[in-house]
């Protein structure tokens, strides 16, 4: 599931990138229009060749948080418009702040193994599956190999080690780096983990109600090495949020498996380096209607990041 439809993610992104929006952005602008309407056309063209249901872009500058491009679209009978409001849903983006939060306890390495089993196991009668479980999964591997082969399994096996039964404190970890911190009017929905399986759906982000400008700002403070600043529509007017997420240490460690996943990726420039995350996740089940969100979060260039970005397509069923 989702191949296509992330190599069309990834070469959204490198045509940002690889037309030089990142030096071309005029920072007088409230939002740029040139560039705005550069996304507005990727994202339109993206809806339409997987027949997406919607689909939203956000740029933001690094630094300041200004919102350099916002585009919400959606695809109806009516064909695709503009659409306003944000949408909150479950995210498949959620596993290098679990794993932020992991590192934050001390008691993990990332060398340490993890079994994955077939790329599905069963927790109290709750199936959590990898996306290669139909290949024979990944098996036996490490903490780190499993964050770069995308393992919902191995998110979930390295939450358990560090936090047990500890499902509070867990949840206290993630919400105390400023993941889901209401914004204006946005307001995410993050269910407190109780058992096992709620633990699994917490850590993978299954049972979250999150827009994509919440994620975008979490990963837009491992991009300022744990500055998080509150996205605005006006350059002069940044607030940070909080100083500091998490210690240095683990915040570039996040930032060096973001990097190593955009090098075994389809996500490549040959102008500029993009650190990624991309994931899937179910909104709504419901057999042949079964729902998808398909999403792209990364920061670029690597070196010294300028800009971040959210890509985010919901689709019916398969691409």
């Amino acid at each position: 599931m989702g191949k296509r439809c992330f190599h069309l993610l990834s070469m959204s992104i490198l045509l940002f990138a690889n037309q030089g929006y990142a030096q071309y952005i005029n920072s007088n602008l409230i939002v740029n229009k040139d560039l705005q309407d550069c996304v507005h056309s990727v994202l339109e063209e993206n809806i339409r060749q997987i027949d997406a249901i919607n689909g939203q872009v956000i740029i933001m500058d690094c630094k300041s948080g200004e919102i350099k491009a916002m585009v919400n679209l959606v695809n109806d009978k009516s064909g695709i418009k503009p659409k306003t409001s944000q949408l909150s849903q479950p995210t498949g983006l959620m596993r290098p702040i679990s794993l932020l939060a992991v590192l934050e306890q001390g008691k993990v390495n990332l060398n340490d193994s993890v079994d994955t089993k077939e790329g599905m196991i069963d927790i109290s009668g709750y199936l959590l599956e990898d996306y290669n479980w139909r290949n024979g999964g990944n098996g036996k591997t490490t903490i780190r190999q499993g964050f770069l082969s995308s393992s919902n399994i191995a998110t979930y096996l390295t939450a358990k080690q560090a936090f047990d039964k500890d499902y509070g404190k867990f949840y206290k970890t993630i919400t105390n780096m400023g993941y889901s911190l209401p914004q204006d009017s946005i307001e995410a929905t993050l269910p407190i983990p109780n058992d096992d399986i709620a633990l699994a759906k917490f850590a993978t982000g299954k049972n979250q109600q999150v827009p994509p400008l919440q994620i975008l700002t979490f990963y837009n403070a491992i991009t300022n090495n744990g500055k998080m600043v509150k996205p605005t529509f006006h350059k002069s007017d940044t607030i940070v949020i909080k100083e500091q997420i998490a210690s240095k240490e683990n915040i570039s460690t996040i930032q060096q498996l973001l990097i190593q996943k955009e090098l075994t990726s389809k996500a490549f420039s040959n102008k500029v380096r993009i650190a990624r995350e991309q994931g899937v996740a179910v909104v709504k089940g419901d057999g042949d209607n079964t729902i998808y969100c398909i999403q792209f979060c990364g920061y670029y260039p690597t070196e010294n990041p300028q800009y971040s970005i959210i890509v985010s397509l919901n689709k019916r069923l398969t691409c």
